[in-house]
């Protein structure tokens, strides 16, 4: 049983972004390689500025062009998400799912994407 429940209030924060994870390479049925891919799809999550304190500890790993995410679902490490043309890669994960309903992640700026 999970102690807390965050669903409305991640909900009430979330906005629209993409999802993409990397498809690995693989043969298909007829031996024929297929090269790894890129797999979008759209999703909401709480997008947030990185946390003055988590910034500060990092030792300058994180910036301010960083991302907290705070997510009803869970995103494999070194994925990305797209929000407002910007990409970010997701690097450190926290599951607060034994207690909680969310996960939290802390995601990388990447680049801008045309």
């Amino acid at each position: 049983m999970r102690l807390y429940n965050f669903a409305r209030l991640v909900g009430k924060y979330s906005v629209p972004c993409r999802h993409i994870t990397r498809q690995s390479g693989q043969y298909d049925e007829d031996g024929i390689w297929r090269e790894p891919q890129d797999v979008a799809r759209d999703t909401k999550a709480a997008i947030l500025p990185v946390p003055e304190r988590t910034l500060y500890e990092s030792g300058g790993r994180y910036t301010t062009a960083d991302r907290l995410i705070i997510s009803l679902e869970q995103y494999p490490m070194q994925s990305h998400i797209v929000y407002k043309g910007q990409k970010y890669r997701i690097e450190e994960t926290a599951d607060y799912t034994e207690y909680a309903d969310f996960y939290q992640y802390l995601a990388k700026w990447v680049s801008a994407v045309a």
